[in-house]
């Protein structure tokens, strides 16, 4: 059996053997240039890659557990094909005049029937060197918890997808809610307009009715004062009355103008009226809503804002108005649609 220091200086001469094969680039043993197309290596290039790339892994990996009768055998078949390589590179026409390319097609193929008795000692030196240097253990470890980590992370975001879909949905209830509660409180603009509206014509009639007051006030007074004063002193009774007739058909209708005046007045009044009073509780209904904490108070109130736009309303400015009535079909109707809510 080989001592230490014989398996040492052996493991040193394959290394050396297995360095200057890796300083060999598959490229320059064509020689081309050199050599011209015809006797080139070309043929040989994908033999020569194969091989030296074979010897290039056995040199990565560490040979410290190679028993010396291996490494014989590696270094053997290392330096066979060295001296194969070196007679490649040192091949020429002038040391083979007769037959050249037979020369040359003679080293590849001894370099080719070398491959097999090369992959079969030097593959399994490879593998245990890989095997020997990855620990799979470690390995298995670091992918079960890999592994974990992976699940962990999707159940987290898993969880935090379904918080996320939680809290959306949530402000979603609440934009849809404002909105709607906006939007009752947006109608009131309509009322108002209608407000201004109806304010603005029952002014122009209250002036209207006041322009026809004076009129008919001073037509009396001068019909019926002075021009009959004047008549009655120069005039027979028959012409008296008849005048009189005249001026009392005029004043019927200067009279009448005054109360279709102030009529219109009083109706476009009580519309101005009517549509602040709607206006006024559309617009304070989302503060209402906003202060109530129950859907009873919220639904109560939305019943008398319902109330208080459909249902008839006192002004005080039309004659015969008497107390409405509590619309018990309106409020029904509201009942049931809030009581059908999902």
């Amino acid at each position: 059996m080989a001592t230490q220091e014989q398996e040492e200086s052996q493991r040193q001469a394959l290394k050396a053997v297995l360095d200057k094969l890796n300083a060999i680039e598959p490229q320059k043993l064509v020689r081309a240039d050199e050599l011209g197309k015809e006797l080139s290596f070309e043929p040989g290039l994908p033999i020569f890659q194969r091989s030296l790339g074979l010897f290039r892994d056995l040199l990565q990996y560490s040979l410290d557990n190679v028993p010396f009768e291996t490494l014989q055998q590696l270094t053997t078949y290392a330096q066979q094909a060295l001296d194969q390589f070196e007679r490649i590179q040192k091949f020429s026409v002038e040391q083979n005049p007769s037959n050249p390319k037979a020369v040359r097609d003679n080293l590849i193929t001894q370099l080719r029937d070398q491959w097999n008795g090369c992959y079969t000692t030097v593959t399994p030196h490879i593998a245990y060197s890989i095997r020997r240097g990855t620990d799979f253990d470690v390995l298995e470890r670091e992918a079960r918890g890999a592994l974990s980590l992976v699940k962990q992370i999707a159940s987290e975001a898993k969880t935090d997808s379904e918080k996320l879909t939680a809290e959306m949905q949530g402000a979603l209830e609440k934009v849809r809610q404002a909105a709607a509660e906006a939007g009752v409180a947006q109608h009131a603009i309509h009322f108002k307009q209608e407000a201004d509206s109806f304010s603005r014509q029952s002014i122009a009639w209250l002036a209207l009715t006041g322009i026809m007051g004076l009129i008919a006030l001073l037509y009396t007074v001068y019909s019926l004062g002075y021009q009959l004063h004047e008549i009655a002193l120069s005039a027979p009774t028959s012409r008296l009355i008849a005048a009189a007739l005249s001026r009392l058909i005029a004043i019927s209708i200067l009279t009448t103008g005054i109360v279709f005046c102030a009529r219109n007045y009083s109706a476009t009044r009580h519309n101005s009226v009517i549509n602040r009073h709607r206006q006024n509780a559309l617009s304070t209904f989302e503060t209402f809503v906003k202060a109530s904490r129950d859907d009873q108070t919220k639904d109560a109130v939305l019943v008398q804002a319902t109330r208080s736009i459909f249902a008839p309303q006192n002004s005080g400015y039309l004659r015969g108005e008497s107390e409405p009535q509590q619309s018990n079909q309106i409020v029904e109707i509201i009942r049931g649609l809030t009581t059908s809510k999902p």
